[in-house]
């Protein structure tokens, strides 16, 4: 295990964001707190410390360019949602669909470890993004099911 700048850079773009819900809580809604099986939660919460934590501490080859290119555009997209969430302050936003794709903020975030793990060239944080994916995008849809009931 080697320490990871580019790795850090990536976890870290994906995890502060996620600090403006303490800054800026909604003005419209509250947070859906739905039924969800505890092992997607179990599955999303060991996705997230498995990607952070490699992501940091894995130097990957980070070799091929349009890799880095598409991480990059996947978190400039999470930002961008963020954004959109800052001008509404409605919780309804943080779940809403970005044109045809539902559930965007918790789909960008898996895809852009997702594509860090191709990028790195490392099959243990590939290996964390589909755990990940499979816990946060359920308990996301389950959030999102609960908003509209």
């Amino acid at each position: 295990m080697e320490f990871s700048w580019i790795g850090t850079a990536i976890a870290a773009a994906v995890l502060l964001p996620n600090l403006v819900l303490a800054v800026l809580p909604p003005r419209i809604g509250t947070l859906p707190q739905p039924s969800v099986n505890v092992v997607f939660t179990a599955l999303e919460r060991a996705g997230q410390l498995g990607c952070l934590v490699l992501l940091v501490f894995v130097a990957g080859s980070y070799s091929q360019p349009l890799w880095g290119i598409l991480v990059a555009l996947c978190i400039a997209t999470y930002w961008s949602l963020w954004l959109r969430y800052i001008v509404t302050r409605n919780v309804r936003v943080l779940f809403a669909p970005l044109w045809r794709l539902p559930i965007p903020m918790a789909v960008f975030p898996v895809l852009t470890f997702a594509l860090a793990a191709v990028w790195a060239g490392s099959p243990w944080i590939g290996l964390a993004a589909a755990v990940l994916a499979v816990g946060h995008l359920t308990v996301s849809w389950k959030s999102w099911q609960a908003l509209n009931a």
